[in-house]
Formats: C-alpha cells, sequence, structure tokens
C-alpha cells in the first residue's frame, strides 16, 4: 500500500509543479461551457428539449463541467506513451507492482490538484449563472448519487487502460482516443444528453459503457430516473466494472507476450 501512496504522492507534486496543462484545459473548458451555455440561454423560458428545461440544460453543462474533472480518468496517453518507449519495462514489468494500481494511483494525485481547480472553474461560470442553476437533491440522491460517480470513475479508468494496451500491437492510437472521445461525448451524454438521441437507440446506449461514464450521475441528479433504473445502472456499472478489469488483464497477459517477443 506504501509503494502506490508513494506513487500517488509523486504524481500530485509533479501536477503542482507542471501546472500549465491544467491551466490550459481549465481555460477551454470554460471557454467551451460559455459558448454551449449562450446556445441554451437563448431557448423560450418554460420549453421542454429532451426532457430537459431551459435552467436544466444550463445546469447539465455546469455540472457536467465539474464532472468531467471527478471521473475523467484517462490514463491511456501515459500507457501508450510508457509502451512505446519502452519505459513500461521499469515501470511494471521489472517491479513486483501491479501495473494497474500504480496508474490507478498516478491519476489519483492527478485529479486530488485537478479536481479543485475543476471546482474553481465551475464555481467562477456557475456564480453569473446562479439564477439559471437547479438544485435537485432528494434522498436517494444523497446515497445513489455519490456512489454513481465513483463507480464511473472505476469504469472510465478501466476502459482507458483497455484501450491503452492496445498499444502493445497498434502502433498509431489516436484514432482509438478520437473513437472513445466521440463515443463518450454522442452516447455518454458529455456532448448533449441522451434523451437527444431518439428512441431506436436507447438501448443500445443502456448497454454499452459510455453512459456509465458520464451520463448516468447526471440523470440521477436530475431526477430522470425510477428507483429501478437507478438500480439497474448501477448494476451496469459494476457489470462494465468486471467486464473491463478482466479484458484488461487479458490485455496485459498477451501483451506482455508480445513484448517480450519483440524485445528478443
Amino acid at each position: 500500500m506504501r509503494k502506490y501512496w508513494a506513487v500517488c504522492c509523486a504524481s500530485i507534486q509533479e501536477t503542482i509543479t507542471y501546472r500549465g496543462p491544467i491551466v490550459l484545459w481549465l481555460i477551454s473548458n470554460i471557454f467551451s461551457l460559455v459558448a454551449i451555455v449562450a446556445v441554451w440561454l437563448s431557448v423560450s423560458a418554460g420549453q421542454t428539449i429532451g426532457g430537459y428545461t431551459k435552467a436544466e440544460l444550463v445546469t447539465y453543462y455546469v455540472a457536467g463541467l465539474f464532472l468531467q474533472w471527478l471521473v475523467g480518468w484517462f490514463p491511456f496517453f501515459g500507457v501508450v506513451r510508457e509502451i512505446k518507449s519502452g519505459g513500461i519495462i521499469s515501470t511494471a514489468l521489472m517491479r513486483p507492482i501491479s501495473y494497474f494500481w500504480r496508474k490507478f494511483a498516478q491519476e489519483f494525485g492527478w485529479r486530488i490538484v485537478g479536481s479543485l481547480a475543476g471546482l474553481i472553474a465551475t464555481l467562477i461560470v456557475a456564480l453569473p449563472l446562479r439564477q439559471y442553476l437547479v438544485f435537485n437533491f432528494f434522498q436517494g440522491s444523497l446515497f445513489f448519487l455519490p456512489l454513481s460517480i465513483i463507480l464511473s470513475i472505476f469504469v472510465v479508468f478501466s476502459l482507458s487502460m483497455c484501450l491503452g494496451l492496445l498499444a502493445f500491437w497498434f502502433t498509431e492510437t489516436s484514432a482509438i482516443n478520437s473513437f472513445f472521445w466521440m463515443a463518450k461525448g454522442i452516447l455518454g451524454g458529455q456532448g448533449i444528453p441522451i434523451s437527444f438521441i431518439p428512441g431506436v437507440f436507447q438501448t443500445l446506449i443502456r448497454i454499452l459503457p459510455f453512459r456509465y461514464t458520464f451520463s448516468f450521475p447526471l440523470e440521477i441528479y436530475f431526477g430522470k430516473l425510477s428507483e429501478m433504473e437507478i438500480y439497474q445502472g448501477i448494476i451496469m456499472q459494476f457489470v462494465w466494472i468486471m467486464v473491463l478489469v478482466q479484458f484488461y488483464k487479458l490485455l496485459w497477459k498477451r501483451g506482455r507476450r508480445v513484448y517480450a517477443a519483440f524485445g528478443q
């Protein structure tokens, strides 16, 4: 446990030292949010789109700004970089340490700093828009909302680790990364609420993992789900975590063989 905590502390120190990327991402997020919110503020009062009121849509994107900093555990680039550079040999293959949990500890350290910065950015945007914000906490959400956020972190992280390990076989991974963000933006609800998508695709959305990386916690917050639908969503998150972890183990086992054979 101490070795993972050491990795986490090193990640915190590195993030604080090299804070430039966080600042640039925050600025980019704020400008993107302002543009999106400006569109929804033009919606007539009382008009409902995709089951969301004007105020709920504004709140959706403001809350989503902070949520993406909480659940966006995406070690993909680090994994790909270590595989391509050979650094994975010293960081994992030659050490008695779980690569999965090492990257988790590394991301945890990064997110401690990043989430604090994301909260500050969200408050900067939220204060001028406070008259449009909807606060919809109910008894069930006090338990299921934090739980769904934690499970979303594991879904995103596990999926990202699996995608990163594909670098064992593919030299070009930019298309993989682009596919993930496209799917997360459309099927995961980060770009638009999934209720905007035609009903014929809703069954597919509820089966695939992308909804459970972002949209599901927001659906709980806005009270768009029945109690049974919340239970089903939580179960789906657990299922996808187990599936992705097993898939990771398979990719890791075979990837190490490929890497060893290539090294010879």
